[in-house]
């Protein structure tokens, strides 16, 4: 039986608290002597284990709400946990966890060590398009071919290289980038010198600076050593190199660290997350526990299998039988496409079957692609087919033009070296 959704009252006390948890998940949230892997299949209860276990920190274990840190991927996330952990044990004590996304926290931080690292607190965060729109300045002032150098691509090596915690000194003779495009470390240097100038850090310096704050001042690092008694990491399988190291910086004494996630859902490793940091993390604390959430409680029986039957093939993973207790349910139907043109014609012919078959309105029907871009083939062959649609997502609101153009007159206000904003309001 799956455990019911918390609708409790702030007085229920860290016992009353474990009988909504089924006996995995009660193993995972009552250790707290060390660091702990909680391997979580899909739909097994992952979001209940972590709200649970900090709730559980408060209620029993009496830690205060800002000794502990809850590192999730998106804000979201820390959002919808947040408000879980208010309703076992009170808005209150939820309000004051240092919960948030690896760059929020580390931003704060960072504002508040600022003058230590030689930046100033009011320093501007460079999004993706401010990055990549300096990255094509320089390459234009060099005098360097856009077409051999394109800015996206070595904005993106950039990228790589600090998730690496590869600094522009050491790119050079770095082995995991090609070198047939040597300038690009002339790139990266100047770069990092122009974001300096500008007491500006980009989403990547936001984690590389708080490793170096950490490495290179002792007494930072162990006042929040001091701070943080407990840390936690949600989508373990998704962090990168430099998100591990802080993780093992703040932890590494204590061991009082729980990550949560799943080998088998590891598929960002293009944007940088290491398989490995999942894989090895017993290596990486001493008698670390593991523990496994293997009962899906979302989907059927026959989805569940297939599911297993793929990821048994995974050269290196953790091993976990992932079962559902549901009804067996449909046949799985796979119908292979020789191109994307093709999917979309199968996808729209079954569309129009189902309509006719069942009765349906085209609004039961949904498609769910992996990247924007895979859209196209589908809008293409919905307009032949006279079928209407709406494409969910796309631009975000802090991204339009005219948002980006009204707050670079903020930015500069707030800091009068940025640079990217300044070279915004002047165009």
């Amino acid at each position: 039986m799956k455990p019911t959704d918390a609708t409790t009252t702030p007085s229920m006390n860290g016992q009353q608290m474990l009988t909504q948890l089924n006996e995995s998940q009660r193993q995972a949230v009552v250790y707290n002597d060390g660091a702990s892997l909680v391997i979580a299949g899909a739909g097994s209860g992952k979001t209940r284990v972590l709200t649970y276990k900090i709730a559980y920190l408060l209620q029993e274990k009496r830690l205060k709400p800002w000794n502990i840190l809850a590192l999730t991927f998106t804000n979201k996330a820390a959002r919808e946990m947040k408000e879980r952990i208010g309703a076992l044990v009170g808005a209150e004590q939820a309000r004051y966890l240092q919960m948030g996304t690896f760059h929020s926290i580390f931003a704060r931080i960072l504002r508040a060590e600022a003058e230590r690292i030689g930046f100033q607190s009011n320093f501007t965060i460079y999004d993706q398009s401010d990055a990549r729109s300096l990255v094509k300045s320089i390459i234009k002032e060099m005098g360097l071919d856009d077409k051999v150098y394109k800015p996206a691509t070595v904005s993106d090596q950039i990228s790589m290289a600090k998730n690496h915690l590869i600094l522009p000194d050491q790119f050079v003779n770095c082995s995991l980038f090609d070198q047939k495009h040597a300038k690009v470390h002339d790139v990266y240097l100047r770069y990092a010198q122009r974001c300096r100038q500008a007491n500006a850090m980009d989403f990547d310096d936001l984690l590389v600076q708080t490793y170096l704050l950490f490495e290179r001042h002792e007494d930072v690092r162990r006042k929040y050593v001091e701070k943080f008694l407990y840390v936690l990491v949600d989508e373990y399988q998704d962090t990168n190199f430099a998100q591990q190291k802080i993780v093992l910086q703040l932890t590494r004494e204590r061991q009082r660290v729980c990550v949560v996630g799943d080998d088998a859902q590891s598929i960002y490793s293009f944007r940088g997350a290491n398989i490995d940091n999942i894989l090895n993390f017993q290596k990486d604390y001493d008698d670390a526990r593991l523990f496994k959430l293997e009962q899906n409680y979302r989907s059927t029986q026959r989805i569940v299998q297939a599911a297993n039957s793929l990821i048994r093939k995974n050269e290196r993973q953790i091993h976990k039988d992932v079962f559902s207790e549901n009804d067996e349910g449909e046949c799985i139907t796979l119908k292979p496409a020789y191109s994307d043109k093709e999917e979309a014609i199968i996808v729209c012919q079954d569309i129009k079957r189902l309509r006719r078959q069942e009765q349906c309105e085209y609004s039961d029907f949904a498609i769910l692609y992996r990247t924007n871009s895979q859209s196209r083939s589908f809008e293409e062959q919905m307009r032949k087919d006279n079928i209407p649609y709406r494409i969910y997502g796309g631009l975000s609101f802090y991204q339009r033009k005219e948002i980006k153009d009204a707050i670079a007159y903020f930015r500069v206000v707030a800091n009068p070296n940025d640079e990217e904003a300044l070279k915004r309001i002047v165009n």
